[in-house]
C-alpha cells in the first residue's frame, strides 16, 4: 500500500540524529528553567517548543524531539517547567510554583529565548499547556500550536465513572494529600513525578470552575482572547480519564479568537489497540502520529503545491 506519510519522511530524513544540548533559562521573575535544544550540524530556520503536560519531565519527549529535529526545516526545544524535573531547585516541599506560573514565566522565557535565535516558532502543547499557553505575554510570537490531550479541567466535562474518578482527585486526593505531604505526589495522579502544592492547588481551582482555567476573571479572559494564531486540537478516543472530547472542545472555544481546528483520532482506525493520554509521545506510535504534527507546521514554512 502506497503510504504517504514514509514517503514524506524520507524524503526529508538526514542520516545522522539530532544533537541534544542542555542548557538553563533565566525567567523575568529570575527563576532557572531547564531546557534542552535539539538540532542538527546545520541550525534550523524554525523551532518547534514543546509545552509537557503536568509531571511529565522533558526527557519524556526526547524520541518525538528528535525525530523533528530530523526534519531540516525545525530545530526542537523540550524544558521543565519550575518545581517539575530538572528545573526543581531543592525540594518539591519549598517549591513556590503555581501552573499559572508555567505560562507566565516559565513558557514566556523559552519564547523570548527562542525569538532571538529562529525566524518562525511553533509550539506543540501536551495537555496542560494548552491552558497555560495565553498566560505567556510573548504567545502571539508562536506561527502555529498544535495541542495534544489538552483539556478544559472543569469537572462537568466528565461523565459517569470518570467523573467519578474527578471528583475524588479534586476533593479528596488533592486536599488531602496536599496537607500530609506538603505537595502532591506521583502516584496520586499515575505517575512519579511530585508536584508543588501551590501549583495542584491551583489546578484544582481550575478543576471545580465552571469556567475552568479562565476561573471568570477579565484579565485571563483577555489573555484567551488575545490569542488569534491557528491551533490545531488533538483528542484520542480512549482518553476518557484525562482529556475526553468535552474537556478538549471546551478549552478549544475558549479560544475564541484562534483558528482553531479539531480532530478526534480512534485507535482501532490506525489499527492500534490503546494510544490515551500519554501515548502520542511515546516512540512505538512514531509512525502513525508523529508525522501529523509535522505535517501542520510544515505548511507554515514550506509551499505545498
Amino acid at each position: 500500500m502506497f503510504n504517504i506519510a514514509s514517503v514524506f519522511y524520507r524524503s526529508v530524513q538526514i542520516s545522522r540524529m539530532a544533537q541534544a544540548e542542555a542548557f538553563k533559562i533565566r525567567t523575568n521573575d529570575q527563576t532557572s528553567i531547564s531546557a534542552t535544544l535539539y538540532t542538527r550540524e546545520n541550525k534550523s530556520n524554525h523551532l518547534i517548543i514543546v509545552g509537557p503536560a503536568t509531571g511529565a519531565p522533558q526527557g519524556y519527549y526526547r524520541g518525538f524531539a528528535e525525530y523533528a529535529a530530523d526534519y531540516p526545516d525545525f530545530d526542537v526545544v523540550t524544558f521543565d517547567y519550575r518545581g517539575i524535573g530538572s528545573s526543581l531547585d531543592g525540594s518539591v516541599i519549598d517549591s513556590k510554583a503555581k501552573m499559572s506560573d508555567w505560562g507566565k514565566y516559565d513558557l514566556e522565557a523559552i519564547i523570548n529565548w527562542a525569538d532571538k535565535r529562529y525566524d518562525k516558532i511553533f509550539l506543540i502543547g501536551h495537555s496542560v499547556a494548552g491552558q497555560i499557553f495565553p498566560k505567556a505575554a510573548s504567545k502571539n510570537r508562536i506561527t502555529a500550536a498544535y495541542f495534544v490531550g489538552a483539556q478544559s479541567a472543569y469537572l462537568g466535562c466528565w461523565r459517569g465513572l470518570w467523573l467519578l474518578y474527578v471528583l475524588i482527585f479534586w476533593y479528596i486526593l488533592i486536599p488531602v494529600t496536599t496537607f500530609i505531604y506538603d505537595y502532591l505526589p506521583g502516584w496520586a495522579m499515575g505517575g512519579n513525578i511530585p508536584i508543588p502544592k501551590k501549583a495542584a492547588l491551583e489546578w484544582r481551582k481550575w478543576g471545580t470552575h465552571r469556567g475552568g482555567v479562565l476561573q471568570g476573571n477579565p484579565e485571563t479572559i483577555q489573555q484567551f482572547e488575545s490569542v488569534k494564531i491557528p491551533i490545531h486540537f488533538v483528542n484520542i478516543e480512549d482518553d476518557k480519564l484525562l482529556g475526553p472530547s468535552k474537556a478538549t472542545q471546551r478549552l478549544m472555544h475558549q479560544y475564541r479568537n484562534a483558528v482553531t481546528t479539531f480532530q478526534f483520532i480512534s485507535p482501532k482506525n490506525l489499527k492500534l489497540k490503546h494510544i490515551g493520554h500519554f501515548g502520542f509521545f511515546k516512540p512505538k506510535f512514531k509512525k502513525p502520529l508523529w508525522p501529523m504534527p509535522m505535517f501542520f507546521f510544515t505548511q507554515y514554512v514550506r509551499k505545498l503545491d
